[in-house]
């Protein structure tokens, strides 16, 4: 039986809120809410949703920019705008940086509920569109027809609490990052991401490699790249943002991603 669609709704408004949450698990629906963007983001960084309501005004953010973040991080999760400000200028701003759709408030229930399915059924088809290319790829694999492998294939997972590669300290147990004596803030993504890298610094790592680190399991290498390119240009400017040397994320052309120390 398949699982309920899990959808955070993010309005700083109460009444907006419940109504939205009641409409929603009455369809059976796993509901959680945020009532601002600082909550949201804190919610967002710790679990995919399948779909995310979210209020473009929001008093203390700027929905757009929750949109682009949730984006960076989970790039396969729907988003729904609500405005109750709307304008063509904002509406083409939200689909650019990938909304599923938008809605001026207030908007009856029996559309909110047949956008969110919408909006679900075209998430459902890509996934299914890539476990397809997965097992295309295993049976590829399986009769030869492809290298298992590739350069720079990682080693079995260091079973150490920590991980130190010059300045950089990662704590396995508690998820937590340092460069030099600064104090790393880290998507879950980007934690599982500089951990693949480090696991083998100065050592080129595909694409396909990284993208099986990070999300358990092999994807074609121009999905894995596209999944990974706005990761590791976030993890690359936080690394950078230290004005530490020591280490590199640097760019493999047509490969990957290494960190290279200095």
């Amino acid at each position: 039986m398949r699982q309920p669609a899990t959808i955070l709704v993010v309005d700083d408004e109460r009444a907006v809120r419940m109504m939205l949450e009641a409409a929603l698990r009455a369809q059976g629906y796993k509901i959680q809410s945020a009532a601002n963007g600082s909550a949201a983001r804190d919610m967002i960084a710790l679990e995919e949703f399948d779909l995310v309501l979210l209020d473009l005004q929001l008093g203390d953010s700027d929905g757009i920019e929750i949109l682009r973040e949730l984006k960076r991080d989970w790039p396969a999760t729907e988003v729904i705008l609500l405005t109750a400000h709307g304008s063509i200028n904002s509406a083409i701003s939200a689909l650019r940086h990938g909304a599923f759709d938008y809605l001026l408030k207030p908007a009856q229930v029996n559309d909110i509920r047949e956008r969110v399915e919408r909006a679900l059924e075209q998430r459902r088809t890509a996934l299914q569109r890539t476990e397809l290319l997965q097992r295309i790829s295993d049976s590829a694999r399986a009769l030869g027809l492809i290298e298992s492998g590739a350069p720079g294939t990682p080693a079995p997972v260091n079973n150490s609490d920590r991980i130190e590669v010059g300045p950089l300290l990662l704590d396995l147990r508690r998820h937590a990052a340092s460069l030099g004596n600064q104090v790393m803030s880290l998507t879950r993504t980007e934690f599982a991401l500089l951990t693949a890298l480090a696991q083998q610094p100065d050592t080129a790592l595909s694409y396909g490699t990284l993208s099986e680190a990070v999300y358990g399991r092999v994807q074609p290498e121009d999905e894995a790249r596209a999944l990974l390119r706005p990761h590791i240009a976030r993890l690359r400017h936080k690394l950078e943002s230290t004005g530490l040397g020591g280490i590199a994320l640097v760019s493999i052309r047509s490969m990957g991603y290494m960190l290279q120390t200095e």
